[in-house]
Order: C-alpha cells, then structure tokens, then sequence
C-alpha cells in the first residue's frame, strides 16, 4: 500500500505543480530492508515521475539494482501498475488470476477475488478520470501469519466526498462515504450505477469474514468491516481515494 499511494502521490503533484523533488538521504550500510533494492524490483523508478527516477540515479548507485538478475515472481506478485484504460483492466485482471490459480485455488474464488481487483480499478479509470495505480501480492503462511492476498489500489480522483456531496442526503463527511460503502449511493443513479462497492465489500467478507478492508479518501482513514464502517484517523484533505485490502486464503 504504501509504495502505491507515493507512486500516485509523487505522480499527481509532478503533473499538477511539476515539483522538482530529490531523494531523501540514504545508508546502503544501515538499509537492512533493502529499500532500494524493493523499489527498484516493485517497478517505482519505471512508473515515478522521471525527475524522481534522476534524483535516485544522482546520488546512488541504480546500476547495481538495474543489472541484476531477477526472480520470477509473476505467479505471487503483481508489481506497481499504472492501468489508463479498460485494456490495461483486463491486462490487470489476466495478472491477479494467474496469481491466483498458481496457488491452487477454487475457481471460483480466483474469479472473486480478481472481481474485486478489476472493480476497483474501472472504478478508477471509468468515475474518476485519472489512472489506476494498483500492486497485489500473495504472501504464503508462515508461523504468524495465515496465507493471504494483499491489494492495493488508489487514484487521484476527487475523492468519494467531493464525488458524492451533491448527489445524496448525508449528515457528514462520514455518513457520505459509509453510504458510498453500504448503499448504492451514486453521483449517476440515471446509469443504474453504485452497486460496484457493495459488492468488493460482499466478496471479500464472504470468502474471508476476518479480512481487513481500509479505505482513505478526503481527509480520513477509515475500515470497512463487514456491517459498519469505523473512522481511524482525520488528516487534511488530499485528493484520490486509496483502498488496501488483505484477504486471508
């Protein structure tokens, strides 16, 4: 999730203000996580604004990373993707089924789960106007965590509240998005649209009752459990709606 969202974040403020940025300090010595070296493998410096991806290769060694072999991972990971259009959706999808069908599950859990990917990213691509920015990843049980798939997938759209304010009764800016999460609440109800929410949040609890499902858009950080929605945190506002959700498999 984080990855994505300073994909996205670095992406809008270079198209919207063309800020000039530099990459932050960095010890290669103190890096036990290899920061650089997941970036680099996530595909950030092939996607980031190209004034990023210089900064990087100004003060650090990029050729090392750049040069070196690569493991396949296409049957757990499906890197950073930037998706503008509905063939990049069904590229999107055909990648998280592979995923999925690679770990041996049920056909129709593999549907369900690239549904939820897919209609979150048309979400992006068809309502907001901007580009998906998406990354999933299966991670394998270990002995403190169950096997799960983790997604990510964010815009920089108007978010949920600017999208919906003058469309539906509310009460809040809370009320606008548990709305947006629990009723099919649309900006376009002459399209018979709004169903597309509801549904991410039936499957996932259908096929996971203890998944975790976090949205942030506007100026909150919010999870969506399966019968309310709980706010987390108020911020600022900034534009896009992020979604992460981890589906215990």
């Amino acid at each position: 999730m984080g990855i994505t969202v300073l994909l996205s974040t670095l992406n809008y403020l270079d198209n919207t203000y063309y800020l000039k940025t530099d990459s932050p300090e960095y010890n290669a010595e103190m890096d036990r996580f290899d920061i650089l070296g997941y970036m680099e493998r996530m595909n950030f410096l092939i996607l980031c604004p190209s004034d990023v991806k210089d900064s990087f290769e100004e003060d650090h060694d990029m050729e090392v990373y750049y040069h070196r072999n690569r493991n396949q991972k296409d049957e757990e990971l499906d890197e950073l993707r930037v998706s503008k259009s509905d063939g990049d959706i069904i590229d999107l999808d055909r990648s998280v089924k592979k995923i999925m069908r690679a770990k041996g599950l049920h056909k129709n859990r593999v549907t369900d789960i690239a549904g939820i990917v897919t209609e979150l990213g048309q979400n992006a691509v068809e309502h907001t106007g901007t580009d998906c920015y998406s990354c999933v990843q299966y991670y394998k049980k270990t002995s403190t965590h169950p096997a799960r798939v983790e997604i990510a997938i964010c815009d920089t759209g108007r978010g949920i509240v600017k999208s919906l304010r003058k469309h539906i009764r509310h009460k809040d800016n809370d009320d606008i998005v548990e709305k947006a999460i629990f009723t099919r609440a649309t900006s376009k109800p002459e399209q018979d649209r709004g169903k597309g929410l509801i549904d991410v949040r039936q499957t996932t609890f259908d096929w996971s009752s203890d998944a975790e499902f976090y949205v942030r858009t506007h100026d909150s950080a919010y999870r969506i459990h399966e019968d309310r929605l709980e706010l987390l945190d108020v911020g600022n506002y900034f534009y896009g709606t992020y979604f992460y959700i981890v589906i215990n498999i």
